[in-house]
């Protein structure tokens, strides 16, 4: 059995909250709309923390390509979740938007997503939420940055 220094304790944290985030975001996606995937809903999420934004931008966002986003956007606009535009400044760029449905789901699943937030962290101190507050959004810029161009680790047997 793996000793449980800080850094284990930490990976072994971040793989169980990636089970349940991915476990989440697909009950709220089939929530949004019957079988839409939490990747293609992704797209949403993003749109409703930034407002209207252009595909490029959106794809940026998302850190997918221009051709992906294009196939989710596809999707969520045949279900009547997102509506595109050509850009007023550019019109040969698209913008992408929420329709008023998705709109007030993504408004309502806030507030459930506060109150589900408070549930977890209700017997913590009043510091314990602070800081968890302030180390958890440090830990996950500062993750995407050494993670998300750390080199895949090698599996046993490979040379």
């Amino acid at each position: 059995m793996a000793r449980q220094t800080f850094e284990n304790r930490v990976f072994d944290a971040m793989s169980s909250l990636t089970r349940t985030t991915e476990d989440f975001f697909e009950r709220v996606a089939s929530d949004i709309s019957p079988g839409l995937r939490r990747g293609t809903a992704a797209a949403l999420f993003v749109l409703h923390r930034t407002g209207p934004l252009r595909v490029s931008q959106l794809a940026g966002e998302l850190g997918l390509d221009r051709t992906t986003v294009t196939r989710h956007l596809d999707d969520l606009e045949s279900r009547g979740l997102v509506a595109r535009q050509p850009d007023e400044q550019d019109r040969r760029a698209m913008v992408a938007t929420l329709t008023p449905v998705a709109q007030e789901f993504l408004d309502d699943m806030r507030v459930r997503n506060r109150a589900l937030i408070r549930r977890v962290c209700a017997d913590w101190t009043r510091e314990e939420r602070a800081m968890f507050g302030l180390l958890l959004p440090r830990f996950a810029t500062e993750g995407e940055k050494v993670f998300g161009s750390a080199p895949a680790p090698r599996t046993r047997g490979a040379s």
